[in-house]
């Protein structure tokens, strides 16, 4: 799958259904890997930056126009679902992880437990800031931001600005 706006030096290796639009860009070195079970859908005008990864071994990602993915950004696993809302900025080094290995039953290695798995929602207009963490299960309203390094593990309002460990709200844009 080599084409213009595909650098040389990305990977893009899938085994499930990919669609990649002619306006989107993958940088240097980027790495999208779908499996057989996966599916990735991504929008008009995205851009992956170099070293960001997608990894879909199975689940399902997709997303709107003009979506940019920072240098180093890692999306891993969504399984239950991601998705991610036109003109949204996820800046480098941010970590969207949707699945967490099981742990409730002790004496069961936690790698050999069910995976515990929920869906992400990012909005439209939504800024994530570079180092943040999205955990499972959360849903980042419409033009909210999530500050440099903040852990979110619970839903963002539409246009709040949260920061910090756990992410906790900062003010509301006007």
């Amino acid at each position: 799958m080599i084409r213009k706006g595909i650098h040389p030096s990305a990977v893009v290796d899938h085994l499930g259904f990919v669609l990649i639009p002619e306006s989107t860009i993958i940088e240097p070195l980027a790495v999208v890997f779908v499996g057989e079970r996966g599916r990735l859908h991504l929008g008009e005008m995205n851009t992956i930056y170099p070293g960001a990864t997608i990894r879909i071994d199975q689940g399902w990602m997709e997303t709107g126009r003009e979506v940019s993915f920072g240098s180093g950004c890692h999306i891993y696993e969504p399984r239950a679902g991601l998705t991610i809302g036109d003109h949204s900025m996820i800046g480098g080094g941010v970590l969207i992880c949707g699945v967490n290995h099981g742990y409730a039953i002790r004496g069961v290695p936690m790698r050999e437990q069910p995976f515990e798995a929920a869906p992400i929602v990012i909005g439209h207009d939504v800024w994530i800031g570079m180092g943040a963490i999205i955990l499972p299960g959360v849903t980042l309203g419409d033009g909210s931001i999530v500050g440099a390094g903040a852990v979110v593990t619970s839903d963002v309002p539409s246009g709040a600005v949260v920061s910090g460990v756990p992410a906790r709200l900062a003010k509301i844009r006007k």
